[in-house]
């Protein structure tokens, strides 16, 4: 717990509160605002929040059944919202965006705007779940080599919220400086989603977690279907600037 002003305060909330808050000023301060008009950004926002919010309590609940029958019997239906993941407000917040870009016809892309905002929030979001320990299931397994961290139970495991925030930092870097050179809009936005999935797939596997899907958990089929999707897409816009150029030379 945090002791402040005289209170105890879950570490999560805390720290999941200030990841939404910093995040969404870090998002209004740097946007370029000549991507989407004041209005637009409205839309784009609330789909981006439902969507993540659905989407997180979505694959939270399919990833544990009946631990989630459970939370509906002891708390009614707050017991849904007992549990949240990443994966699944990353996928279901492209999802929602998407969704409400066509309700308000925003065709230019907005997502390269999102990867700071979204890499400072789940960074400090990762700092609760690394300080709550055991109770968040987050952990990794127990391991013997140096990176092991006792967090709580008096076994080393693998400190797989740290790595989220090493690896989250590493990618920022990769896609703000060596990839500055974007041949497309929205470019950015998608490196950044298909390298989370494609990362959280295989750390998955590092956590234990039930993986009650022909051994996979319910966060890597999640990740499954956003490197797929992503994958179709690279593919679209490789093909799609390629008969650009063919069109160009033609005339």
């Amino acid at each position: 717990m945090i002791q402040l002003f005289g209170m105890e305060l879950h570490p999560h909330r805390v720290f999941e509160s200030l990841a939404f808050f910093i995040g969404f000023r870090v998002y209004i301060k740097f946007r370029r605002k000549e991507t989407i008009s004041e209005e637009k950004t409205v839309y784009v926002l609330i789909g981006a929040i439902l969507g993540s919010l659905l989407g997180s309590l979505i694959v939270a609940s399919l990833q544990d059944i009946p631990k989630l029958l459970h939370s509906i019997h002891s708390h009614g239906l707050f017991g849904i919202f007992q549990g949240k993941t990443i994966v699944g407000g990353l996928l279901g917040g492209i999802i929602g965006v998407e969704l409400s870009k066509k309700l308000c016809n925003q065709t230019r892309s907005t997502g390269d705007d999102m990867v700071l905002p979204l890499c400072l929030a789940m960074c400090i979001g990762r700092i609760g779940c690394f300080l709550t320990g055991l109770t968040d299931d987050t952990y990794g397994i127990p391991t013997s080599s140096i990176f092991g961290i006792d967090v709580g139970d008096g076994v080393k495991r693998h400190p797989t919220s740290l790595y989220d925030i090493a690896f989250l930092c590493c990618l920022l870097f990769v896609i703000k400086y060596l990839l500055r050179q974007k041949p497309y809009e929205g470019f950015q936005f998608a490196i950044f989603s298909a390298s989370y999935f494609l990362y959280r797939f295989c750390i998955e596997w590092l956590k234990p977690t039930i993986k009650p899907y022909e051994e996979m958990s319910s966060i890597q089929i999640t990740c499954l279907i956003g490197v797929l999707y992503y994958a179709i897409y690279f593919v679209y816009q490789r093909r799609r600037k390629y008969r650009a150029k063919s069109s160009v030379y033609v005339h």
